[in-house]
């Protein structure tokens, strides 16, 4: 009897496919609304939110605040996400909003107030 040497592995390009479809499900999920989909997808991009919080702030209190902000742009990515896109572009579509969400922790105010110093 031979026992195959991989009993129960996937290779890396199969696990790759089921993690985006997963996410691809958790997008489409969080854009209706759903919490659970929600959470999974914050623990997801934690660790990106935590490194760019990081990057701009040395304090716990402002980290907090930036990575609410993140999670705030991460909604408005999947509300603006197409499945035609597809999942493995979706990161990158999400950190443009991330991004701008924290940026806004940075300059609370308008675009003209700051250009004109009101």
């Amino acid at each position: 009897m031979k026992i195959s040497l991989k009993v129960g592995n996937q290779d890396a390009a199969s696990i790759k496919q089921e993690e985006l479809r997963l996410l691809d499900r958790d997008i489409v999920a969080c854009s209706r609304g759903d919490w659970e989909a929600k959470n999974r997808l914050f623990k997801t991009f934690m660790p990106l939110f935590l490194s760019l919080a990081r990057k701009r702030s040395q304090e716990n209190a402002r980290i907090n605040q930036y990575v609410e902000a993140g999670k705030t742009g991460l909604l408005s990515a999947c509300k603006k996400y197409k499945p035609s896109m597809g999942a493995d572009r979706f990161q990158i579509f999400a950190l443009d909003f991330i991004e701008k969400g924290m940026t806004v922790i940075d300059h609370p105010r308008g675009f003209f107030a700051r250009l004109f110093g009101r």
